[in-house]
Formats: C-alpha cells, sequence, structure tokens
C-alpha cells in the first residue's frame, strides 16, 4: 500500500514506530485544493467510516495521541459526514481555509499544528505523520476486510469531458477506458493531464494504466491551454512572493536550464514541491516548473554518478 495523495510513498514506512521521534498527531489530509480535482472530497462524502476507521488503525500503528482530519471550508458535506462518522471516536475534524496549496505536507503542518518541517525533512521530524483520506480508507479496506488495494476513486474531469465524474477505477485500467466510459472527449479538447492542472503533466497517449499515485485526469480545451510566447525574466519577483516555500523559482529554473546542479541545489532546489504557483503568476511564460523538474533529474544523475 502507498499514499493515494499522489506521492505514492510506501505507507508501512509512514506508520512504522520511531522511538527516537515519537509520534503526537496524526493528521488526516482532505485538502483536495488543486482545481478540478473531487476524487477525495467524494470518498469523503460516501465513505466517511471507511475514512474514520482507517484514521484508528493509523492512529494504533503510529501510537500518536491525537487524529485530526482536515478538511478545507468549501467542503461542509464532507465536513458533516466525517464529523457524524467519527462522533465518539476521539477523531478531530478541523476545517481549514481554502487556499492552494493548502493540502501540501508542508503547508498542512503549519496550518494545523503552527509547526514547520525542516528543509529536507519529513513530518516525522516534528512528531507528525501525514495520511491521505484515501490511504485511510484503503488501510481499513485491508485491515478489516482483508482486501488488497485494487481500486482508486480517479477524477475524470476538464472542459474537454462530455461527462465529468468520479469513478471507483481498478489499478492497471487505462486513460483510455476512463474517457470512454466518461462520454469521451469534446471536438476542442487539446490536452490530457495526469492530475490536475497545476501539479499535473500533459501526457502524449491514453494508453497509460491507471496507478496507485493516479487521483485524477483532466481534459483541458484549446482555449485553456493558449499561451503567449515565452520572453526573458522581468526580474518582477512574483514567483518568489506566491511560493509556499520561499524559494527563488527563477535561480533554480535558470541553474537547470544551464545544468548546473551546484548552483540548483545552493537554492534548496529538492524541497520544491512542484505546486506551479511560480509558473501561474509568470508575465514571461517561463515553464519554471518544467524546469525544475529537470533539474531534479540532473542532480539525481549527478549523485549517481558520484556515488559509482
Amino acid at each position: 500500500m502507498v499514499g493515494l495523495g499522489g506521492a505514492a510513498f510506501p505507507t508501512h514506512v509512514k506508520l512504522t514506530r520511531n522511538a527516537q521521534k515519537p509520534i503526537e498527531t496524526l493528521l488526516i489530509n482532505g485538502c483536495e485544493c488543486e482545481p478540478y480535482l473531487t476524487a477525495d472530497y467524494a470518498l469523503m462524502v460516501r465513505a466517511a467510516g471507511a475514512v474514520v476507521t482507517g484514521s484508528l488503525l493509523g492512529q494504533r500503528a503510529t501510537g500518536a495521541s491525537e487524529v485530526v482530519v482536515c478538511i478545507e471550508d468549501n467542503k461542509p458535506k464532507a465536513m458533516e459526514a466525517i464529523g457524524r462518522a467519527a462522533k465518539g471516536t476521539g477523531v478531530r475534524v478541523q476545517a481549514l481555509k481554502t487556499k492552494y496549496p493548502q493540502g501540501g505536507e508542508r503547508q498542512l503542518t503549519v496550518a494545523v499544528l503552527g509547526k514547520e518541517v525542516p528543509t529536507g525533512g519529513l513530518p516525522l521530524d516534528i512528531g507528525a505523520v501525514v495520511l491521505n483520506v484515501g490511504t485511510a480508507a484503503a488501510l481499513a479496506r485491508a485491515v478489516v476486510r482483508g482486501r488488497p488495494l485494487t481500486h482508486r476513486v480517479v477524477t475524470v474531469s476538464g472542459r474537454g469531458i462530455r461527462e465529468p465524474r468520479n469513478v471507483l477505477a481498478p489499478i492497471g485500467a487505462s486513460y483510455r477506458e476512463l474517457v470512454e466510459f466518461c462520454g469521451g472527449m469534446t471536438e476542442d479538447a487539446a490536452r490530457v493531464v495526469a492530475g490536475g492542472p497545476m501539479m499535473g503533466f500533459t501526457i502524449g497517449s491514453l494508453d497509460v494504466p491507471v496507478t496507485k499515485g493516479t487521483s485524477g485526469l483532466t481534459v483541458l480545451t484549446r482555449e485553456e491551454v493558449r499561451r503567449s510566447e515565452e520572453t526573458a525574466c522581468l526580474r518582477c519577483g512574483r514567483c518568489v512572493d506566491v511560493c509556499p516555500l520561499n524559494l527563488v523559482a527563477t535561480k533554480i529554473a535558470l541553474a537547470a536550464k544551464t545544468e548546473n546542479v551546484e548552483v540548483a541545489e545552493r537554492y534548496h532546489i529538492s524541497a520544491c514541491v512542484e505546486c506551479g504557483c511560480c509558473a501561474y503568476v509568470c508575465p514571461a511564460s517561463i515553464p519554471l516548473v518544467q524546469l525544475i523538474r529537470l533539474g531534479k533529474v540532473l542532480r539525481q544523475r549527478a549523485q549517481a554518478a558520484k556515488g559509482s
């Protein structure tokens, strides 16, 4: 089993107790803040009992003293459903401000606990563990019913889809099958994104399987993907202003473009969560996230070369 929030981090690693770093709080992440994606919302509304049961199992495994289900305040039905299922269990529901990227681990710990995860560290370092609501539900299914993780909820959405909906899809089903199940694409569909429009990535074929980390499939129209021509950086600083981790995206992107791994590391490229805020506000239309992703690949290659 892996995290179903998108990162696909092995769940058993998160749930293994660490005597040197005891866990005080288990955060169940229901902050699905990216546009178009509503898979977690649908799961909380329709399977609140499974989410709460999985949360309690996670608490027992980690030894956490408290469990908090974190839901953005634009999801009252989800809060109501989880609150009703959690009554008498000790699990607490906390409403958080609706903003992007509230669903990130580092943003969640600050919003709920007032604690910041150190650069290069994990929530474990501040006495917390974060599980996605989908992971909690899958955990309940595995322990209570003895069922493996074979399906997950996937949002198939965007203006380029004829019948947007949340689908309980089997792992291994193709994107093409999901699109056909949702009525196919519209005539002006132009781009298919694995995930949401902010953190997802464009795919060139629909013959791609659903994985445990597939949270959504977004189909955008020609009008939505139309972009202005890339120009030189204006040094406006907007990317720095919106970065939730206060990184200097332009410096990291330029270092990646010139394959200068040393400079990229100096500006903490590994800390970037690729939320896409910088690219969204960039008036020069510089593909900052794509360049940062390239820089991370170059960094991994450089580390591998040193190890060999």
